[in-house]
């Protein structure tokens, strides 16, 4: 019930929107936003991953102790270190750094959304159905990294370059993932035409040749990195790319295939592009592909959420279109439920069997 309150509220609001004067549509999000960094600031083991930075929190260093040469060299990024150091200055409780974190994250997106979307709450119910939760509790580091490039991209809309890449380094302090937002500028020059499909084809192809090209390597240490990048065991991984395929993807397909049959441009077409091609590279470099498709995936809730605000489309076909995007997702949901459920609060905190059993299964 925890997780629906701010979808029924963004719900409301959709309904709401042209009542709202400017200042009662902020103070309204206002309220989402302050529920939902409370929600996700004051959970308690709730996240794969989460249980695996609350760990390192533990070992993590104050603002006293943190300009050392370590910083560089260190399993996480400097700019999340140094977000710990902060934290753990004012409180050894992992609770304040995962509110700040939630609060950093949350308020990016919720800003974007704000900028992009013809009907903000169109865009925050798509949000906490599509990425919220994983954002927000699994990948941390790359959700603030993912959140800063959202409000960096609008220098790139401007062609601020300078201010853009100097505010980039910022989003690489927090997940070197962000690399590939320097890359993002590029996608100007896609065009859904045959070039683009070719290229679409050989980044699909990539697998079977690295899989061969390990076999032939003499030195184990690089076959097994190149093994390890693209899933440990392909066989074994075959299930997930295709969920992992589906739940990215094909949102992003249904939008533009939607938008074209009924002769509308799509919102950022061109980082749907960009979008659909870190997707089929998943199924090559799984560990690598499926990071980089997060920071263009806000885009296709903003071009979902202005697909579903243009009055001409039909009912029938809208309630189509939001039903095949609600099914992409399904799979996703099946196997994520017992991280995120049920939801624990640090004001009642309790282990939950079940979490703690899976976590040990994929981390140690």
């Amino acid at each position: 019930m925890e997780y629906l309150i701010p979808i029924i509220f963004a719900t409301l609001g959709i309904y709401y929107n042209n009542k709202f004067t400017e200042t009662k549509r902020l103070i309204f999000i206002g309220i989402i936003l302050i529920y939902v960094v409370a929600l996700l600031g004051l959970r308690y083991r709730v996240g794969m991953d989460t249980i695996g930075y609350m760990k390192s929190f533990e070992k993590a260093r104050d603002l006293e102790h943190f300009w050392t040469k370590r910083i560089f060299f260190d399993r996480h990024e400097p700019g999340y270190l140094f977000v710990c150091a902060i934290c753990k200055s004012i409180s050894k409780e992992f609770w304040v750094l995962q509110t700040v974190i939630s609060a950093i994250t949350n308020t990016c997106v919720f800003i974007f959304l704000n900028r992009y979307c013809k009907n903000v709450f169109i865009g925050l119910v798509f949000f906490f159905i599509l990425q919220w939760l994983y954002f927000s509790t699994e990948i941390m580091r790359e959700g603030v990294a993912i959140g800063v490039f959202l409000l960096n991209y609008r220098n790139l809309e401007n062609k601020k370059w300078i201010r853009y890449y100097l505010l980039s380094l910022i989003s690489i302090s927090f997940h070197y993932s962000a690399v590939i937002i320097w890359f993002i500028p590029l996608a100007k020059y896609l065009k859904l035409n045959l070039p683009y499909i070719i290229i679409c084809v050989c980044t699909f192809a990539i697998t079977p040749i690295l899989i061969r090209m390990s076999d032939y390597i003499p030195i184990d240490s690089i076959s097994h990195r190149i093994i390890k990048y693209l899933g440990d065991d392909f066989n074994f991984n075959l299930n997930w790319k295709i969920g992992e395929f589906i739940k990215a993807a094909f949102p992003t397909i249904f939008v533009m295939l939607f938008s074209n049959l009924l002769k509308i441009k799509p919102t950022f077409n061109k980082l749907l592009l960009i979008q659909l091609l870190l997707c089929i590279g998943t199924f090559s470099i799984p560990i690598i592909f499926s990071r980089f498709s997060n920071y263009t995936s806000i885009f296709v809730t903003v071009a979902i959420a202005n697909f579903l605000t243009a009055n001409h489309i039909k009912s029938w076909i809208k309630i189509l279109f939001i039903s095949l995007i609600l099914t992409t997702q399904s799979y996703y949901y099946y196997k994520m439920y017992a991280t995120w459920m049920p939801y624990v609060s640090i004001i009642n905190p309790k282990y939950v069997h079940e979490r703690e059993q899976l976590w040990i299964k994929m981390f140690r």
